[in-house]
């Protein structure tokens, strides 16, 4: 947006009126972490002038071409979100933006390594086209994981250093996105110490991930050239991390929330200046019910961190990462990106401004917004002919009992490897035992090549099959299911469908949500989407899923990411993640 730089000096002497006054806001400094009464003056698309309130009256007086009564409300800078996958709201990036705008996000840093991971180059750069000239500023981190790490899965695609060294120079690139391969950037191994590199050669951010990981290995991921993370578990891991100069991502998502042991950290050390926040992976009914930046400040402020310092965190802290000068605070000079609330406590917000422009009035959106381009229209489930016994597993014996190796889901969202001892008869397992679920993974990326089935514990799933396309990171077919026919049927509904969630019992389709733009997205509103997500998650749950604290529709999302620890399942087989070694699915093997 253009502006004059000497009408908005000239607002703030008093020579020419403001083009807006907010008067008697409690402002949110986040510079000083303080809530004070003041009116504040716009002019074009920054901020001119603010003067704070002595003895009841404004220090000094402007005249405003519009003025507002704030009287009541909190005025906070527009929130920046870090980092965040478009992808997993699961809808384009103009029904992102009408959300989030609503609920004072008015920037967020995208990593669209889920389409990636799908389309390639492609996906990133539809993204990048579709996030342009829409009210929310979009910022792009390039993928560093596609796949998350060769070898142990099949993505559609597969980025080296000279493919994400072209994506930079997109205009909207500010970094290369997550570095999911910690343990390839800590060994140094060629394809990751090459996109690291590239990142470092071009002036550009590194993002980091770097779950559980301490001492040593945590000191040469920095010093690889990889400063932020976002999948701190406990206080003590974001203790040390901060210690050590990383800075850390308070993350509030659909499936994991940070906010309670990030207030524990904080309670160790108050004056940590490295602290931002991020929302990750939140589904449409999940944010069309609790929000989304606003989720984050909303539960660190219950969580004992003071009202100013979570706002400081959710703006300005952001803006300094990512180099926007002139964003993420209320002050003179600053652009005019601001929201005002009903109360901190819940952080309810009310209006929201982008550059002096009021874009939200009483919660409701006032413009319409599309993106210049139209959403990507092809079928991306790309698998082979099944039949229901490309779901059973094959023993090596033909009858009795077989010790298999299973993967195990925790409550805290992490997974571990057990063993169970199961029945053989004719050649293939016969039966589970209450608490266990087949489950496979089938490539939709044209791979060819049949499932590969395990067997995992504490799905919660009680009869039927679940499916989904949204299977981080490399997005191929998970089916978890008590029998093979209807794992089969799901797998047929969303081939035909193009991707999304499925729900099968009794060869029944109970729920199911299509996800038509690489089996990851519709290009419809959030409040639309929504229901529909309710009603599968509703479904999911009488059907007894358990996993996924807040959202069931995220429940299997994360089984097959390679990064996590301890033990994952990809197309390939069961992978230990800290070796990135396979898992022999029978004891037995060698």
């Amino acid at each position: 947006m253009k502006y004059s730089r000497n009408r908005i000096v000239a607002a703030a002497r008093g020579d020419i009126k403001m083009d807006l006054v907010i008067r008697n806001a409690q402002l949110v400094n986040v510079f000083t972490a303080e809530i004070y009464t003041a009116d504040i003056g716009i002019k074009e698309n920054r901020f001119s002038a603010i003067a704070a309130y002595e003895n009841d009256m404004p220090s000094f007086h402007m005249e405003g071409e519009k003025e507002l009564d704030a009287k009541g409300k909190y005025a906070i800078p527009g929130l920046i979100d870090c980092h965040v996958h478009i992808e997993s709201t699961m809808v384009t990036p103009d029904m992102f933006a009408r959300e989030v705008l609503r609920n004072g996000t008015t920037t967020a840093v995208i990593d669209p390594h889920e389409i990636g991971n799908v389309l390639g180059k492609e996906g990133v750069e539809y993204m990048a086209a579709a996030s342009r000239n829409l009210p929310v500023q979009i910022l792009l981190t390039i993928p560093s994981c596609v796949p998350a790490v060769p070898g142990v899965e099949t993505a559609g695609a597969a980025f080296g250093p000279e493919d994400i060294d072209e994506l930079l120079d997109l205009p909207e690139a500010v970094g290369i996105a997550e570095v999911m391969d910690y343990v390839g950037v800590i060994n140094q191994d060629d394809r990751m110490a090459g996109i690291v590199e590239a990142g470092l050669q071009k002036n550009m951010l590194n993002e980091g991930h770097l779950p559980r990981v301490y001492g040593k290995d945590l000191q040469a991921y920095l010093a690889a050239g990889v400063n932020t993370d976002h999948e701190s578990r406990k206080s003590d891991e974001i203790i040390e991390k901060l210690r050590a100069g990383m800075l850390v991502y308070i993350r509030e998502s659909s499936v994991s929330q940070f906010a309670d042991i990030a207030a524990e950290a904080w309670k160790t050390l108050p004056y940590a200046s490295n602290i931002a926040m991020c929302t990750d992976d939140v589904e449409p009914s999940d944010m069309l019910k609790n929000g989304q930046m606003s989720r984050v400040v909303r539960r660190c402020i219950e969580e004992g961190i003071p009202a100013p310092l979570a706002i400081r965190y959710a703006s300005l802290n952001g803006a300094v990462r990512f180099g926007l000068r002139d964003q993420g605070a209320i002050a003179p000079g600053y652009i005019a990106s601001f929201s005002l609330v009903n109360t901190m406590e819940d952080m309810d917000i009310n209006d929201v401004f982008v550059e002096g422009k009021q874009m939200v009035k009483e919660k409701q959106v006032m413009e319409t917004i599309a993106s210049e381009v139209p959403p990507l229209a092809k079928n991306t489930v790309s698998i082979p002919a099944l039949t229901e016994e490309d779901f059973q597993i094959p023993a090596p014996v033909q009858n009795g009992k077989v010790m298999v190796n299973t993967m195990e889901m925790l409550p805290i969202g992490t997974t571990q490897k057990s063993t169970t001892d199961l029945d053989v008869v004719n050649g293939v397992i016969s039966s589970l035992p209450d608490d266990y679920l087949y489950v496979s993974v089938t490539g939709r990326h044209g791979q060819g090549r049949k499932p590969f089935v395990g067997i995992l514990k504490n799905a919660g799933l009680q009869e039927g099959a679940y499916a989904t396309t949204i299977a981080h990171d490399s997005h191929n077919l998970v089916i978890v299911g008590k029998n093979t026919k209807d794992m089969l049927l799901a797998a047929k509904q969303l081939e035909a469908s193009g991707g999304g969630l499925c729900l099968v019992s009794n060869q029944e389709v109970k729920a199911q949500v299509d996800l038509p733009i690489a089996g990851l997205m519709a290009a419809e509103p959030v409040e639309e989407l929504a229901p529909k997500i309710d009603a599968f998650n509703q479904a999911a749950s009488s059907m007894g899923v358990k996993v996924g604290r807040r959202s069931p529709s995220m429940a299997l999302s994360s089984l097959t990411l390679s990064v996590i620890p301890e033990v994952r399942i990809t197309d390939i087989g069961l992978l230990d993640v800290a070796a990135q070694e396979f898992i022999p699915l029978f004891e037995t093997e060698q």
